[in-house]
């Protein structure tokens, strides 16, 4: 089955693996952490994925079977790195690949500025 809700977002300054870790952690989220990447287990889908460095900033890879699902573990995420400052946006996106929902930390949308 095809995910009904997708994630795109954006970090100002990525965290290190580690500390991006303690930062989920901190907040009580419990993680699962692979070679590469960072799972929010809390979360139907959620990934901090790509962490290797040599490539560039980690990317985000998250869906949820439903906008709501999608809505409750953003608001999760988000809530974890905003108390650690870090800056952030979340958009959320239908299965129709429209808008339904953002949530910043310090980054409002290119409208508001």
């Amino acid at each position: 089955m095809e995910a009904s809700a997708t994630i795109s977002g954006q970090l100002g300054i990525w965290p290190s693996k580690r500390q991006m870790v303690v930062i989920l952690r901190k907040a009580g989220l419990k993680v699962s952490v692979g070679q590469y990447s960072i799972r929010v287990k809390d979360c139907d889908h959620f990934v901090f994925q790509e962490y290797r460095g040599d490539l560039g900033d980690p990317a985000i890879d998250a869906n949820a079977d439903s906008v709501e699902e999608m809505m409750r573990d953003r608001q999760l995420v988000s809530e974890a790195l905003s108390r650690a400052g870090v800056r952030h946006r979340f958009e959320i996106y239908d299965h129709y690949s429209e808008e339904v929902g953002y949530l910043h930390c310090n980054w409002p949308k290119q409208e508001e500025l």
